[in-house]
């Protein structure tokens, strides 16, 4: 009896021994994981959506970045903007690094769009520093939603035109705004931007894709 009661007792104590080492494997298993999430890049956790096939990634600046006011408005215009950097990689995620680094000082605008994705780095319901025009009454910094087009040399600028004029589209019915609310840059401050699509006389061009989409 003295034996049997004794290999019962051996029994239960390899089973809770079993139980606490199944137990630490979980737990040590669920704390590696939260660390390996924690230390992901941004880009991976950050908000992505979709529109028209375009993902959208929300990757805004933090409150009180210069960049970054926080000055709330009513949307009345889509303001049309190029970035002007050629340089090869400079696409969407590479402008959204840039204005995360501060290098940019009070330059901020709401999205950047190239030929596969945009990223958003402003909400849409506050102000942004890219019309020059300060905070006029009526003007492009005050009322206006702004998207920088890439124009790196390495990517599609017709795929990024594309995906503008889709997005746009999709702003306009957002905010029931129509197409004679889509403006430029240029019509802000006088500065030759959007560049390419004036200079190679694609205004109206872009005006009618809108429409296309729109409809």
């Amino acid at each position: 009896m003295s034996r049997l009661i004794h290999i019962k007792r051996k029994q239960r104590i390899l089973l809770a021994s079993l139980l606490v080492g199944i137990f630490i494997v979980l737990t040590v298993g669920l704390i590696v994981k939260n660390s390996i999430d924690r230390n992901k890049p941004t880009e991976d956790r950050a908000s992505v959506s979709e529109v028209s096939g375009i993902p959208i990634h929300e990757d805004i600046l933090p409150e009180g970045s210069e960049g970054r006011p926080g000055i709330k408005r009513k949307i009345k215009y889509i303001v049309i903007h190029e970035t002007a950097n050629h340089s090869e990689g400079a696409d969407a995620k590479a402008h959204a690094e840039y204005l995360k680094s501060g290098n940019s000082g009070t330059t901020s605008w709401h999205y950047t769009v190239d030929d596969h994705e945009i990223y958003q780095h402003i909400p849409d319901s506050e102000v942004a520093w890219h019309a020059g025009d300060k905070l006029e009454e009526g003007g492009g910094n005050l009322n206006g939603l702004s998207l920088e087009l890439c124009v790196n040399d390495d990517g599609s600028f017709n795929r990024t035109f594309d995906n503008a004029a889709k997005f746009t589209a999709y702003l306009l019915k957002e905010y029931e705004l129509s197409v004679d609310d889509i403006k430029q840059h240029h019509d802000f401050s006088g500065k030759n931007c959007p560049m390419t699509i004036r200079e190679k006389g694609r205004w109206q061009e872009f005006l009618n894709l809108v429409r296309q989409y729109l409809a």
